[in-house]
This record gives structure tokens, sequence and C-alpha cells, in this order.
């Protein structure tokens, strides 16, 4: 069971300082790891009910989005223990609760410099989710947002952490390391697709299955919505592609890389069950998909 075999902590590459520490405290306690993995997730998916709940992305007052957000960020068995890409899940959920707040806002300045701030310090655990930062952007112009004070905060609160950070390695006598770090890293940027088993391979096409199907239902409903709930469903959809876009520039960490989808997939097909008028063989479908998932992460029965 995997209770009783944790996965081991993905080796910590590139410039990730936050995460490296963790990965020096934990990866030689895989079952402390695999607990505090556990309880992250579980807070994440009782924060991202609460948001899509607050700001209309869901239709009913359900807890279906987060079973679905647990399904989709631990439906492979190397995503359950600590790794990069669901600490960086935490920070983007704080980012798109202040990002999505934002639209009510007459003057969302500090909410905006919030945004890049969080953004930032995610990069400290995932360093590619620095490139979330061009999403912020996209954003600015969904929501046609063309006042300078909003974009120059976006980047005043995305370049802060990284000060911080600077001015410590540089008191502690270590700048040239960490400009080594990243310069490294750039350098030995490369897209090579991960090895899967055949199991990873099959979940990935039924997770995708339901992505098709997800999607789907928000495009064709996405006149019913309100200009405010539209807006903010827009947002969630250009995240999608955005995550999409910056899967080839995530290295090693390719595979880990696909729990970002559990944010958009958890409202897409949350409201694609929730519109169904005939849901008995997608509830199948669903059921098939939590059975083979607990088959596998509890039994490693199709490893």
């Amino acid at each position: 069971m995997a209770a009783y075999d944790p996965p081991a902590m993905p080796f910590p590459t590139g410039p990730i300082p936050f995460y490296s520490i963790l990965f020096n405290w934990l990866s030689g306690i895989p079952y402390l790891a695999l607990a505090i993995g556990f309880l992250l997730v579980l807070f994440e998916a009782i924060l991202l009910n609460y948001i899509f709940s607050k700001h209309d992305l869901i239709r009913h007052n359900t807890s279906l989005a987060a079973l679905l957000f647990l399904l989709f960020i631990s439906f492979l068995p190397q995503f359950l223990t600590l790794t990069p890409v669901n600490i960086t899940v935490l920070f983007l959920l704080f980012f798109l609760n202040v990002l999505l707040k934002a639209f009510s806002q007459i003057e969302p300045v500090e909410l905006i410099f919030t945004a890049g701030f969080f953004i930032s310090l995610a990069s400290f655990f995932y360093f590619q989710a620095i490139l979330l930062y061009g999403f912020l952007l996209i954003c600015f112009l969904v929501y046609r947002t063309m006042q300078w004070r909003e974009w120059i905060s976006s980047f005043v609160g995305f370049i802060t952490p990284y000060l911080f950070l600077f001015v410590v390695y540089f008191l502690t006598d270590q700048l040239k390391v960490l400009i080594e770090m990243y310069s490294d890293f750039f350098t030995q940027l490369s897209f090579s697709f991960p090895v899967l088993s055949s199991y990873n391979r099959a979940m990935i096409v039924l997770a995708g299955l339901f992505t098709i199907l997800g999607f789907w239902d928000t495009v064709i409903h996405m006149r019913e919505k309100t200009v405010e709930v539209r807006k903010k469903t827009i947002i969630l959809v250009w995240l999608f592609f955005w995550i999409l876009i910056t899967l080839m520039f995530s290295g090693i960490f390719q595979l880990y890389h696909i729990g970002l989808f559990a944010i958009c997939l958890a409202s897409f097909v949350t409201n694609f069950y929730l519109n169904l008028r005939k849901p008995f063989l997608f509830q199948l479908l669903l059921w098939l998909f939590i059975i083979v998932i607990f088959a596998n992460t509890t039994l490693f029965f199709f490893q």
C-alpha cells in the first residue's frame, strides 16, 4: 500500500531555494513528507471550493469541486508526497483569489501587488511558476485594465521577494552561488518527454477525456453567465492554456507540472456534471476513475 511505501520527494533541480530546504529536512522521512503533502492538498481542496463558491465559478454550493480537485491532483502515485507543484498550487490559489477579487475593486493596486508577490513566492518552490507573471499580464487585458499604476504594482510585488533573496545571499557572501544557480538553470533547460508507465499513460488519457468534456461544457455555457462571472471563467480558461504552454519549460518536473491543471479542471468538470440532465453514464466514468486511482495508489494494483 502507498501508506507503507510512500513515493520519494522529487529531487530539487534549479533555483528553488525554499523547496531545497524542505527536501533536505523531509526527504529522509518519507512518511512525514507523505502526511504533510496529504494535509496540504486537503487544505487546498477546501480553499479551492471556497474560492469557486465565493466567485460563482461553480453553479451551486457543492463540495464536488473539492473532490474533483483531490482526484486530479493525486491520480498518479508520484503525486502522493510533498512536491514543488503541490506547494505551488497553494500560492496559485492565493494568487487566483486576490486576482478574482480585484475585478470588483475600483483601485485594486494593493491586490495586484499581492498577486505578483504570490507568483514570486511560488517560484522559490517551483521556479517555472515565474512564468505565471505572463498570465497576470494577460488578465489585465481580459479585465481591460490599462492603468499604469496597476501594471507597475504587479511588477513591484513580483520583484520584492527576489530583492530580499538577493540581499540575504549577498550578506552571507553567497551571491555568486545564487547567480550561478540561475544561469545554470537557463543554460541546461531542455524539453523531453517523461518515461511513463502504462498506468500513467492510461490515467492521463482518462483525465484528458474529463478535460475535453469539462472544457466543452464551459464554452457552450459561457453566454449564460453574467459579465463578471464570464470574465472570471475566461480567466480560468486562460490559466488552463497558460499552464499547457509552460509545460514545455517544466524540465524534469514535467510529470508533476500536470498537477497544476487540477485547479481549472475542478471548475470545468464540476459544472459539466451539474449541467447534466442524464448523468448516469458519466457518473459511471467518474466512479471508474475513482476506483482505478484507489486501487493503484493504495495497492499498486497496476504497477
